[in-house]
This record gives C-alpha cells, structure tokens and sequence, in this order.
C-alpha cells in the first residue's frame, strides 16, 4: 500500500488561515514528506481542502515552524484500471488525520474515513477522491474540535513549563525563542496573563540587546563614513530601535550628531514612543508575537518522516 503525506504548500495555505474564535488562534504546522508516486495536483488539492478545513474554530494551519501539528496519511486500498473508452482509473483511499504534539511525539486527535475517486487518469482518480472529503462532515469536525482540546488542556496545564523553557532561554540570549515560545500561549488559555505578563518583560529585556547591539553597529558605520551615503545607513539602523529601548536616549544624540552634519540631506525622522500605558502593552505585545512568528518561520523540522504516527 502506498502512504501519502500532505505536501507543504504554505504560501497556498495562508490564503485561508488567521480565522480567529474569540481572538483566540492555536496554531498547527503542516508537515509534509517525499511523495514520488503521487500526483503533485492531488497532494496541492488535498492540502488546500484540508487547511481550509482545518483553519476554523480558532485554529489555523501553515507550513510555518510550530509545536503542534497536522498531518495525513492515505493508504491506497483498492486501485483498478476499469476497460473502456476511454479506460478509467478507480481508487479507494483510507484517509488517516492526525492532530499532535511534534515535540512530544504524542497524537492528540486521529480519525480515520474511506474516500473514492475515479478518473480518466490515475491522477484524475485521485482529484476526485479528495473531492468527495466534505469539509463539513461532522466526523471531521469532531476530529478538530477534539484535537483543539487536547491542545488548550496542554497549554491550560503546562504554561509554567513554558515559562521555566522560555527563561532558560533567556539566560542563553536567544530572545527569539522565548518570545516564540510565549507567544504561541493562546489568549483564552487560563496562564494568558501570567505569561503575557512574563511576554512583556522578555521583550524589553530584548529590544535592550538589541539596541546596544544596533547602536554600536550604527556608530561603526558612522565613523567610517560620516557622509550622506553613512548618514542613510545609520538611518537604516536607527529606525529599527524601539523607542521604548533603554539605550534609546543615546541614538538620540547619535541621530543629532548625524543630522547636524548632513543637515539637510537626511530626510530620516526618529521613531515616536507611545505615552499611553495601555497602548504601550498593547504594542509591545504585537512586536513581540512579529518577532516570534519570524522565529518560527525561520525554523524547519530536522525529519519530515513522522514514524511514530500509527
């Protein structure tokens, strides 16, 4: 029998995700393995159907990096080329969907239905047994409804783990980590407020290292080259820093600096700090989930071959 994974089709796949429940989304990676013998349509159709069936109810699905994930698996059970003209390809697939803990290797939710297909062509067979899968079937629906559960129960249980996994990352300077790490706490979990609290925090202590870290590269590059051209590449630079940076106050006078001497041929203005409290979090909260989602966008699994899944 042949077993089919679904291909990662991200950029396809983000055209039906971020759907959001009470403005709280968990989200699933979507992982793939090689496929030599099945159509590349079909696995792109298969995908696309069931990220949009999946990307509902507070759940989105991508091939973005995450703790959580979805998969499929098929086993070709029956396959018969029919006499005719034209002669036509019949399939019966058992479909296999799995909802789980990639890092855990543990499987949340798995269902398990027949589907068939007959075409003109084997790849045709195949379309139309993807086809027949109902997004609406209520078998499917209990999959990730159970699957989202088992999810919220691991994050409603284990947000200090969290925490203690996102300090110690911390302590080693990976600020993108932790904030990915915290970030993926959706908002309606019981620990959300501790650990935005805690999100909080983190990204301070990294727009911190981040800024020391730019400003001395910005003032490299300025006493190399204290001309127009310099000016623009500080300018670069300095427009990264959050204002809200402890060392702020110094690319202040390294912006003054550089403004006098080019005066008026940098047109480059200094980002504004917000005054309002309320604003202030709500911001830094959105800065630091940008930061995580480009952590885990930047992130691959080491093996597409989840054997573990049975």
């Amino acid at each position: 029998m042949k077993k089919i994974l679904l291909s990662l089709m991200l950029l396809v796949c983000l055209g039906v995700t971020g759907v959001r429940a009470q403005d709280c989304e968990i989200h699933l990676m979507t992982i793939s393995t090689d496929q030599s013998d099945t159509p590349d349509s079909a696995n792109r159709y298969l995908f696309n159907k069931l990220c949009s069936a999946v990307s509902s109810d507070g759940i989105s699905a991508s091939g973005a990096y995450a703790q959580f994930f979805v998969a499929a698996k098929s086993d070709v059970l029956y396959e018969q080329v029919v006499p005719g003209a034209p002669a036509r390809t019949a399939l019966t697939l058992s479909l296999n969907l799995y909802i789980g803990d990639y890092w855990g290797e543990k499987v949340f939710a798995r269902t398990s239905m027949e589907i068939r297909g007959v075409g003109e062509s084997r790849e045709r067979a195949f379309l139309n047994a993807y086809r027949s899968l109902n997004v609406n079937n209520a078998q499917l629906a209990k999959f990730i409804t159970e699957g989202k559960q088992r999810i919220m129960n691991y994050y409603d249980t284990e947000y200090n783990t969290i925490l203690k996994e996102a300090d110690r990352a911390v302590q080693l300077r990976d600020y993108e980590r932790a904030l990915f790490l915290l970030t993926a706490v959706p908002v309606c979990s019981k620990g959300y407020e501790t650990v935005s609290d805690r999100l909080v925090e983190v990204y301070r202590e990294y727009i911190n290292y981040s800024c020391d870290r730019l400003l001395m590269e910005a003032r490299t590059i300025w006493a190399a080259n204290p001309t127009v051209s310099g000016a623009r590449k500080v300018g670069e630079i300095l427009n990264r820093l959050d204002p809200d940076a402890s060392c702020y106050g110094e690319a202040m006078s390294l912006y003054k600096e550089v403004k006098a001497k080019v005066k008026d041929d940098w047109n480059f203005e200094m980002r504004q700090k917000y005054n309002d409290r309320v604003a202030v979090r709500k911001q830094m909260i959105e800065a630091a989930q940008a930061v995580g989602v480009a952590y885990g966008e930047g992130q691959q699994p080491t093996t597409t071959n989840i054997l573990w899944l049975k």
